[in-house]
């Protein structure tokens, strides 16, 4: 019966070193993945926060750019006055160039004779 008893003994032995090493193998894979879900969190973090300085950075260029356009180009109203101002010149000088033709025209009268035309 002691032999009985000693297998038993050796059993039981046996099957809390069996559950131990389980646990241990158990716990040793849920310590891995919590370090690995630590590192990858932080690695997203640390991606979060390089995403936010580009964003940062691309705003700031575009509002630079914006100013830039905005000494740099003409808008609508812009444009709108040039060519206001552009249409008024051409008026200008069109009655300029009548005024030169009719003063011409006179001049080129008094130096050529009345019954010279035909």
């Amino acid at each position: 019966m002691e032999n009985g008893l000693a297998w038993a003994a050796v059993g039981a032995a046996a099957g809390v070193v069996m559950c131990s090493i389980g646990f241990a193998t158990f716990w040793m894979s849920i310590q891995r993945q919590i370090t690995e879900a630590k590192t990858e969190a932080s690695a997203a973090g640390l991606r979060g926060v390089q995403a936010n300085l580009k964003i940062d950075t691309m705003q700031t260029s575009l509002s630079d750019f914006k100013v830039y356009a905005e000494k740099e180009f003409v808008n609508h109203d812009d444009l709108k006055e040039l060519v206001g101002r552009h249409e008024a010149q051409f008026d200008n000088l069109r009655e300029d160039l009548k005024g030169i033709t009719t003063r011409l025209d006179r001049l080129l009268e008094s130096r050529i004779p009345p019954g010279a035309h035909a």
